[in-house]
């Protein structure tokens, strides 16, 4: 039963019942979108309720406290008063999400596991909700384009409204991006639109849910190519400053910048093309899309490969996650890399300052190490995000901990500044896509033990 909505002018609407709190929302799940779901309504004063399976995120949101490292400095306010306030609450209870003042669900759960589309999670929300029957349910989670209409959705009034914040600029966020949202029906599609308003100024219709899903897909797909393209590049042209050439191609009008790197990685780019694929009629017409996800997986493995190449023993790699200060490790290049040089026998250490010891353990199955005080120890070193513990490290600190014949990939050019400082106390400093970045120098030590350049081309090294 509709509890809070219905078309009788005797009834507030929708809308106003949530801004004046006689309804609350739902959210299911209380990761980086979710969250801020709820955090965003209840910044405009719209009570929201948040769900998770795990208790300690419950637990630290409840008090006002978030598990996502500098989101305060992504919203530009503080969360507790929030808290403090009623405004937010969470709980890893299932049947309070059924609490009839909850007129408005989202469903911001993981569409994503071992790094292939997954719904498992979506389903049973999605059943729990149709015992429910509330006014108004938004999947916020990324979709296959052919999901939405194969969900059993039954009466539900379920629309689609993907998120496009980028956690890193303040600038990127729910309120001032463009959203494309849609509904089963029209009535459906002016809820989504009265609710949404309330912490988005830019909203844009589609004309289908399978539509509105494929965009998101899409458009990170869009992304995730060019990407893939500057990576082939580096290595296509591994005597030339490739960097320079995407820097100056990027001065042409219609160009944007892209960089060469060891891989992407989080939950939007690497997946988008999965998601586009699986939801394909044709899945044979979209050859690019396939080719880019088989490239993007193995280019982590041949930047380790790099590392069996020119004898090193050990490598301290810097940084678990995709992005720079985000706590997402999702299909980061790190952790192939990682895997891939524990398997060639390389000696491998981690930092990431998001990250507790036991978490970077359970994570990567590698040694923690302290930064910068044991990279002295490492015969080459991996930064993959760049964080900014890592950029704004002072010079005389880092050097001190530094040795030379050292090797350095940097993958974002987090010490570019650098690097001629670092050339000059002997060390081999390459940035991905730089002029030679994948002929590092052989080192000399134990060279009987380690494989050759020529062992390694020929595929004896294992």
């Amino acid at each position: 039963m509709k509890l809070l909505y219905n078309n009788n002018s005797d009834h507030m609407m929708l809308k106003e019942q949530l801004l004046k709190g006689r309804a609350r929302i739902g959210v299911w799940g209380c990761g980086y979108i979710g969250q801020t779901t709820a955090i965003a309504f209840a910044a405009r004063g719209v009570k929201a309720l948040c769900y998770d399976i795990d208790r300690n995120i419950v637990e630290q949101l409840r008090s006002g406290q978030s598990h996502i490292p500098n989101l305060e400095y992504w919203l530009g306010f503080p969360v507790a008063p929030l808290a403090r306030d009623g405004l937010l609450d969470a709980t890893d209870e299932r049947n309070k999400m059924a609490d009839k003042d909850l007129a408005v669900h989202f469903i911001a759960v993981p569409t994503e596991k071992d790094g292939e589309p997954y719904d498992a999670a979506l389903i049973d929300v999605v059943d729990s909700l149709k015992q429910i029957n509330p006014n108004l349910v938004i999947i916020e989670s990324t979709l296959t384009a052919n999901k939405i209409d194969e969900l059993n959705t039954g009466s539900l009034p379920v629309g689609v409204a993907p998120r496009r914040d980028w956690f890193s600029s303040p600038e990127q966020n729910l309120q001032n991006l463009a959203r494309i949202y849609a509904g089963p029906d029209l009535e459906t599609n002016d809820k989504i639109r009265d609710v949404l308003s309330i912490v988005c100024n830019n909203l844009i219709a589609a004309s289908s849910r399978k539509v509105a899903t494929l965009v998101k897909a899409v458009e990170n797909s869009l992304l995730h190519l060019p990407a893939v393209y500057a990576m082939q590049l580096a290595r296509a042209y591994p005597n030339l400053d490739v960097l320079e050439v995407l820097n100056l191609a990027s001065t042409h009008w219609r160009i944007n910048k892209y960089f060469s790197s060891m891989g992407t990685g989080g939950y939007c780019i690497p997946l988008s093309s999965k998601y586009v694929l699986d939801g394909a009629e044709k899945q044979e017409e979209l050859s690019l899309l396939r080719e880019a996800v088989k490239y993007d997986r193995e280019q982590p493995s041949f930047v380790a490969d790099l590392l069996t190449c020119c004898g090193a023993r050990s490598v301290a790699i810097l940084g678990i996650t995709y992005k720079g200060d985000l706590k997402v490790h999702t299909l980061s290049p790190a952790l192939t890399i990682i895997s891939h040089a524990r398997e060639n026998g390389i000696k491998v250490g981690v930092y990431d300052p998001y990250y507790t010891e036991e978490e970077l353990l359970k994570i990567t199955g590698a040694a923690t190490i302290s930064f910068p005080e044991d990279l002295k120890s490492y015969d080459a070193i991996i930064i993959v995000p760049d964080h900014r513990v890592f950029r704004q490290i002072p010079s005389e600190r880092l050097f001190s901990r530094l040795r030379k014949d050292q090797i350095i990939l940097d993958n974002l050019g987090v010490w570019e500044h650098l690097r001629s400082d670092l050339e000059e106390h002997g060390l081999f400093y390459r940035r991905i896509g730089d002029r030679n970045w994948s002929t590092l120098p052989r080192r000399t030590e134990s060279t009987q033990m380690q494989p050759n350049v020529q062992q390694f081309a020929a595929g004896t090294v294992k």
